[in-house]
């Protein structure tokens, strides 16, 4: 018998749980754990259907226009799977639209139609069965769908602990062409909210909020520590209604919030004082202003100045600051020198800021524990440069380098539109890439465009990589527009459209349009 015939049928159900994806809900693919367990063999199948823990999360995506046959197979399908889960909690996460993607443009402002609705009740009804064991629960659904969500779910979510919601006919904070909005100023979700109890953790994305909507929400904020409210385009909070939720929830531990500085709007205008957060680890604070402006402006600057004189956060670990900065609103100076946040402490640092490149040098000199620094250039000519490498490059010229305990750098340029000479050159980054092979876990550089690197630091870069260095430098892949393209005029042409990669926070390496071409 082989030794993994051998193994108690516990070990190998703890083996299998260690195979379910860690940042997602399982899904229903035979090419994944847990169905994938199943059709092994039919020791493994009865291990894998008896082992509870594989079944307790599940990721269900509904597209809209399911047959009813289809409709029936996959409810009957929701309920063996979190059927096998015993009395576990549960994680899960439901997606629909009110529309599918392909939905013809012409209907896209009327309500959708029965069928579609039909269906998403069925389903909603099916998963509110199991309401009372809800851990876990993200609802990616349009506003009608939550409101139905909350009317047939149970009275109480008794174990709920973590709950992400966010309008699903909402792509990239626009809301789509096939979305269909009902005008109501009414937060669909809300009645949600107050049949919890132990809730720790909300996260709220691309969802209309009424002004002071969130300060009305049914919410035991002191339980909270985990805050995350990003809203859609041209959307955020107040100065004074954020400062005012922030200060309700002292238990915070992490808090990602978007800030609407508003021209019409004064933070002094409700005192707030001091909010202290003892626990507070993470904080990222997005500003987008109601007026893009090149010109300084006062309004926007004291906005940004009561949000960092109000916050003490002597726990704090990660500081991300991004957001429209062309106006000189956000200048880190200031915030260094009148803010109670502990520079000297920080570990990972994350900007997507305009910012000049003294103020960037004189940053990085205040934060000799930085061990994970992300930086996305949004400067034209680019903040970041040969001089800031070789200030982070340990050398005989330079025995104190600025953030000694680096271990991972990831630097997006900005486009540099008209500019000829590079802000960063090959051997720059090969000397710091040298000086940090031993300690450096990641070292990610991308280019708008491609970089014209000597062929001998290319060959000694590629040899680093070869001996364990974990590093990518990659441009953008546009791609070329044809004119005489034979497939032009054929329904199924999609529109030529050039990406923006460079405005994008995160890049994809995946094939497609926002694809990448690697330099090393």
């Amino acid at each position: 018998m082989s030794p993994i015939r051998q193994i108690p049928d516990e070990v190998l159900g703890e083996i299998f749980v260690h195979c379910l994806p860690t940042d997602r809900n399982a899904i229903r693919s035979l090419d994944e754990a847990p169905l994938i367990l199943t059709t092994i063999c039919r020791d493994w199948r009865r291990v894998a259907l008896n082992t509870h823990r594989l079944w307790s999360s599940l990721h269900i995506f509904l597209p809209p226009d399911l047959s009813h046959q289809a409709m029936s197979r996959r409810m009957t399908g929701v309920r063996m799977w979190l059927g096998r889960s015993g009395t576990l909690p549960l994680s899960i996460s439901l997606h629909t639209r009110s529309r599918p993607v392909h939905s013809p443009f012409k209907s896209a402002t009327s309500p959708p139609p029965e069928f579609f609705i039909n269906n998403a009740k069925l389903l909603i009804g099916t998963i509110a069965s199991f309401c009372d064991r809800f851990g876990d629960l993200f609802l990616s659904l349009p506003p009608l769908y939550l409101k139905m969500f909350d009317e047939l779910s149970g009275s109480s979510f008794p174990v709920l602990q973590h709950f992400r919601v966010r309008d699903a006919d909402v792509h990239n904070g626009t809301p789509s062409l096939w979305g269909y909005e009902e005008e109501n100023d009414d937060v669909w979700f809300a009645p949600l909210l107050a049949r919890t109890a132990v809730l720790k953790s909300l996260r709220v994305s691309d969802i209309h909020f009424p002004a002071g909507g969130y300060l009305d929400l049914p919410i035991n904020w002191g339980n909270l520590t985990n805050l995350n409210l990003q809203s859609s385009a041209n959307q955020g909070l107040y100065t004074s209604d954020a400062l005012t939720m922030i200060q309700r929830s002292p238990n915070l531990q992490h808090l990602h919030i978007c800030f609407l500085l508003s021209l019409d709007h004064h933070p002094n205008s409700t005192p707030i004082g001091r909010i202290v957060l003892p626990h507070l680890r993470t904080m990222r604070f997005h500003f987008s202003p109601s007026r893009v402006s090149f010109e300084e402006n006062d309004t926007f600057r004291s906005q940004v100045s009561s949000i960092f004189g109000s916050l003490s956060t002597p726990s704090l670990k990660l500081l991300s600051l991004s957001g429209w900065n062309g106006d000189r609103s956000i200048n880190m100076k200031s915030i260094h020198d009148e803010s109670e946040i502990p520079f000297h402490q920080l570990e990972t640092l994350e900007l997507a800021l305009e910012m000049t490149p003294k103020e960037l040098t004189e940053c990085l000199s205040s934060m000799p524990e930085l061990i994970s620094f992300h930086f996305k250039d949004m400067r034209v000519p680019p903040s970041f440069s040969d001089h800031h490498l070789s200030a982070l490059t340990p050398s005989h010229d330079n025995p104190t380098p600025l953030c000694p305990k680096l271990t991972a750098i990831r630097i997006i340029l900005s486009m540099h539109m008209l500019e000829e000479v590079n802000s960063v050159t090959s051997s720059t980054i090969l000397e710091f890439a040298r000086s940090r092979a031993q300690t450096l876990k990641t070292f990610d550089m991308y280019f708008d465009q491609d970089q014209s690197f000597a062929e001998d630091d290319l060959i000694a870069l590629r040899k680093l990589k070869e001996n364990g260095l974990n590093m990518r430098l990659h441009y953008a892949n546009y791609p070329v527009p044809q004119q005489d393209s034979p497939s032009y005029g054929l329904p199924s042409e999609p529109v030529f459209q050039l990406p923006m990669p460079a405005n994008r926070k995160q890049i994809s390496d995946m094939e497609g349009i926002y694809g990448t071409r690697y330099i090393v």
